[in-house]
């Protein structure tokens, strides 16, 4: 589905009491989301993945609002609708059920938006949802092409046919290229067309920039942002480990910038220093007033800890998630 019909279909559905969004794509269903929130975008009200979600979900899209405002209830990175059997298969039921309740009997004067990036549609709610048109697909398909140039355009970017060519070569999906494009938007500050050599640094297809997301959240130590980014990659393919080294090798440069910095260098003469990118440079240079030594120190641990436990075996997506968390909060 490209762009203009999936928005369209977002926009079909304001108002509805119910709209489910399926789908791998995290941007696409920011983008609905936006959408039914009609620039309500601080209105709404988010719920995110654990246990009992959707039950919590459904109850507070059920309670009328304080104000008496049309209520509008996200339930994010909704894990509950796969329908598979197995372990947390007992819960999983209760969320559907939840869902399926609050199908049946809507409550007035609310839109409880709910995004799975996996979903069974055998599941009674699902196919509640579908036969009064309240399922959105949130995929991208034949169409990334399509979703560049209005990736590009809400960035306010302009792209040189070379560099769009670039962006569809990398191998990166609609969320991974609207994150390359922000790094391109930054790294030509404002030059148009960005080049295709901007292109190539910003989404190439190895892994190191990929993970610029989780990276930049965890140098402005934002747990959420960092959370986020690993449940994507790991999503996606990347390995643990892997991911592991390259966030390693991340402080290691944020140690070495602020030992430059604190030694007299001045930001401009980081890159050259640390043998990175400009860009990259900068976002080390911003970062390090937030870094004290004890806390660089301090994720140099942690960071051995989660190294001991994705080799450890258990689940090293989960080991990842915690280990990094606790990197991006070391010191504090």
């Amino acid at each position: 589905m490209g762009p203009r019909e999936f928005l369209k279909a977002a926009g079909d559905l304001r108002g509805a009491p119910l709209v489910v969004c399926i789908g791998p794509s995290a941007k696409l269903a920011e983008m609905a989301l936006s959408v039914l929130a009609e620039g309500r975008e601080d209105e709404v009200e988010r719920v995110g993945f654990g246990d009992g979600q959707l039950r919590e979900a459904c109850d507070l899209a059920a309670t009328p609002s304080f104000f008496g405002d049309r209520r509008l209830v996200a339930a994010w990175r909704c894990g509950a609708l796969t329908g598979a059997e197995g372990r947390g298969a007992r819960e999983r039921g209760l969320e559907a059920k939840a869902l399926l309740d609050y199908a049946e009997r809507p409550p007035l004067g609310a839109t409880l938006f709910v995004w799975a990036s996996e979903a069974d549609r055998r599941l009674a709610p699902l196919r509640r949802a579908g036969e009064r048109g309240w399922l959105l697909a949130a995929e991208v398909g034949r169409d990334l092409p399509a979703w560049l140039g209005e990736l590009a355009h809400r960035e306010d970017v302009t792209l040189a046919p070379a560099a769009s060519r670039a962006f569809l070569e990398s191998g990166l999906d609609v969320d991974g290229l609207a994150t390359a494009l922000t790094v391109a938007a930054l790294a030509s500050a404002g030059d148009r067309p960005v080049s295709a050599e901007i292109a190539a640094w910003a989404a190439p297809p190895q892994a190191e920039m990929r993970v610029f997301a989780l990276t930049d959240a965890i140098l402005q130590r934002r747990p959420g942002g960092v959370a986020q980014a690993v449940q994507h990659l790991t999503s996606h393919g990347e390995a643990p480990l892997g991911l592991l080294a390259l966030v390693a090798r991340q402080m290691r440069q944020l140690a070495s910038a602020r030992a430059e910095l604190a030694a007299g260098r001045s930001a401009a003469e980081l890159a050259k220093l640390l043998g990175a990118h400009p860009f990259v440079a900068q976002k080390l240079g911003e970062a390090a007033p937030r870094w004290s030594e004890a806390a660089i120190a301090q994720a140099f641990k942690e960071l051995l800890r989660c190294d001991v436990a994705l080799k450890s075996g258990g689940r090293p997506s989960v080991a990842l998630e915690v280990g990094l968390l606790r990197v991006a909060m070391a010191g504090r």
